[in-house]
């Protein structure tokens, strides 16, 4: 067995326990051992995710806590046991997401309405039926289902781990990123998103590799095998000021590109990081865009203040892997948060000091895509990513801080 660190003292653990055929995956799932939890099954990929009770305090190594099912595993199915990693909700050096950071809900402050109207979304709801037709899968904390921006008609389908339950939201993260996507005011709402019309896919996670793996293949065969026209929004990441090394035994990036192949539009915020990379909010490097966020195959969004100068925190480009194959140089294009701007999140409306991160931008942009789909379904991958760019403004800053630019609904939808 791998020796790994494990979690502090009280914290329950996650393993990844990959098997090395079908028959082998398919003999161990009758395998059970009081106090564990299995929140994810793939038989797709022969491997399920095993949550342990707290280490005893002061032990740290796997060979030490007596985690016999972890032990059997190995011995009697051939397995293999590592760390079930576990990614970062985007959040940056101030707690932008920090609910005792949150201001007052001041109804004159500036809003998700400013911010559609930046982008020119209301004038492209008419050419799109405000992306009726189309599914906006919101990878993140869960959506709250009981808010009435998601009335039960929106409400297309759930990915939640094992034993969790489905339209809710640990955290409220979710469901600010579900609002600004595809929010609506039909019943009674406080917003529309980018694409009032669209429905939404609640992905629930903590964002643990086996998670986001399931999430994808749950997508995937809802695209092939349900023909649902799927766009994707991701706000997570890993949190750090420095190049991180690849994941260990990740099967995430796999996923990913089964999903573009399989016509699902992808977009992930640029990330929060880069004061901590030690930038200056005026200039444009180092980079602190990382990991897969770099793929050319998906788009990767940073974030603006109402005024178009760029947050501090927006991640910076070309990317960490910038130049080598299947990279492309990021952002690809910067979406608008507003300081002090009002938004739900979780079961009401806050308004954030510090805007709503790159987590804000992306389902902005992933809302345009549903509206570019729902306009023409036939749209390639391809197409609806060179739209998205080509259509941005220029906001002056340059390449590595904005991308193309300032992303333009309207002028997106006219392009098509």
């Amino acid at each position: 067995m791998n020796v790994v660190t494990q979690p502090a003292s009280g914290l329950r653990r996650r393993f990844k326990v990959r098997f090395p055929d079908e028959d082998h995956y398919n003999a161990a799932q009758a395998f059970e051992t009081a106090g564990s939890r299995v929140p994810v099954r793939s038989a797709k990929r022969n491997f399920i995710s095993v949550e342990l009770p707290p280490a005893l305090r002061g032990i740290s190594t796997v060979e030490n806590t007596l985690d016999t099912q972890l032990q059997a595993f190995e011995e009697y199915f051939g397995a293999t046991v590592d760390v079930d990693f576990q990614f970062d909700q985007e959040e940056g050096t101030r707690g932008i997401f920090d609910p005792s950071n949150f201001g007052p809900e001041t109804p004159d402050n500036p809003s998700l309405e400013d911010v559609l109207a930046l982008i020119r979304a209301p004038e492209a709801w008419d050419d799109s039926n405000g992306g009726q037709g189309t599914a906006i899968a919101v990878v993140d904390t869960g959506v709250n289902g009981s808010r009435p921006e998601f009335p039960v008609g929106k409400q297309l389908s759930s990915w939640e781990p094992d034993g969790d339950t489905p339209w809710t939201d640990w955290q409220g993260h979710g469901t600010m990123c579900a609002c600004i996507a595809a929010g609506t005011t039909a019943a009674g709402g406080a917003f529309n998103g980018v694409a009032p019309n669209a429905g939404i896919i609640a992905c629930k996670t903590h964002f643990f590799d086996t998670e986001l793996v399931a999430v994808y293949d749950y997508l995937i065969d809802l695209a092939t095998n349900q023909g649902m026209t799927i766009v994707a929004t991701n706000s997570f990441g890993i949190q750090t000021g420095k190049p991180p090394p690849p994941p260990p035994n990740t099967d995430f990036v796999d996923a990913l590109k089964e999903a573009i192949a399989a016509g699902i539009h992808i977009f992930f915020s640029a990330g929060n990081y880069h004061d901590l990379a030690g930038g200056r909010p005026d200039e444009c490097d180092p980079t602190s865009i990382w990991l897969h966020k770099g793929r050319a195959d998906l788009t990767s969004v940073a974030t603006c203040k109402l005024d178009k100068t760029m947050w501090y925190y927006s991640s910076r480009g070309p990317g960490q892997h910038h130049g080598e194959p299947e990279m492309g140089r990021k952002p690809d294009v910067t979406a608008p948060t507003p300081q002090n701007g009002r938004v739900v999140y979780g079961d009401s409306i806050r308004s954030l000091p510090n805007g709503w991160g790159t987590s804000g931008a992306s389902p902005q942009v992933a809302g345009l895509a549903a509206l570019l789909r729902a306009k023409d379904s036939a749209l390639s991958h391809d197409t609806v990513r060179d739209a998205i760019r080509n259509s941005a403004t220029p906001l002056g800053h340059g390449e590595n801080c904005e991308g193309a630019g300032l992303i333009d609904c309207k002028k997106a939808l006219d392009s098509v």
